[in-house]
């Protein structure tokens, strides 16, 4: 994607803090930037965001998760807006919430937010508006891709859309898989000793590596599960754990039935 803005800022290092705590995000967030040429610092918590800063500040932007453990997304823009040394960094928030949340976000002093789908024309479009000194209004991404009515495996078509060549995508399924595995495993040995804590843990893991990787009937399942707990329904989770374990199996034969290369 040709940017006028990109060439703009190409004389000087761009320097951009992403706030992730799902290793596969991170993973694909980071590779999206390093093609444009820009640096990233990682950051897997708002505590962590908030130490960084305390050290260093020379960031251009910051790419912030709302969903993190500890101190949220918007707790720590909140802080980071309450410091004078730190306050002219645009905070994007990432995020999969809906028109409402968004809002939300923005009132709380998050300068912009875009869809945790990390569309590369998107992502850039969003970070080029903060980037120009002269675009400073706050303006809203285009909407995502509206959900169908019943949850896909993997959204292929948007995929090939967005990173056109096998090769990326199998990259892509590699990496959703070995991070997801990891979490259906420790899903597992939660839900065995009611480790409440684990299981919600481990679903919002799941949910943040599906909403990229477009597995929306995963992130359904796992999100099903999440609000079982959260409602007190324990008597309703097993089963729901169970839609998990068969939305993560079916995801894998779609993948690699239709990537044959994987």
């Amino acid at each position: 994607m040709h940017s006028p803005v990109a060439n703009d800022v190409s004389q000087k290092s761009v320097r951009i803090m992403v706030v992730e705590d799902v290793a596969f995000n991170m993973d694909i967030l980071t590779d999206i930037l390093a093609e444009r040429g820009y640096q990233t610092v990682p950051a897997t918590s708002g505590e962590a965001a908030l130490e960084i800063l305390a050290l260093d500040t020379d960031f251009q932007i910051i790419l912030m998760d709302i969903g993190l453990p500890g101190i949220d997304g918007v707790e720590a823009a909140r802080r980071i807006k309450e410091n004078p040394e730190w306050r002219a960094i645009p905070v994007i928030a990432l995020t999969a919430e809906t028109a409402s949340e968004r809002a939300r976000f923005l009132a709380a002093g998050l300068d912009g937010y875009t869809e945790k789908n990390f569309d590369p024309d998107q992502l850039f479009t969003v970070i080029d508006r903060h980037l120009s000194a002269a675009c400073p209004t706050r303006q809203e991404v285009r909407p995502a891709l509206a959900n169908s009515a019943e949850p896909s495996d993997l959204d292929f078509e948007a995929l090939f859309a967005t990173y056109a060549d096998e090769e990326t995508l199998c990259r892509m399924a590699k990496a959703f898989f070995a991070d997801t595995d990891k979490q259906i495993i420790l899903l597992g040995e939660a839900m065995a000793t009611g480790n409440q804590a684990g299981i919600l843990a481990c679903c919002h893991s799941i949910v943040g590596a599906s909403a990229i990787f477009t597995a929306k009937k995963l992130g359904a399942t796992a999100k099903a599960l999440e609000i079982c707990l959260r409602n007190g329904k324990i008597e309703e989770a097993t089963s729901a754990w169970h839609r998990v374990l068969a939305a993560h199996e079916s995801l894998h034969t779609s993948v690699t039935s239709r990537l044959s290369s994987c």
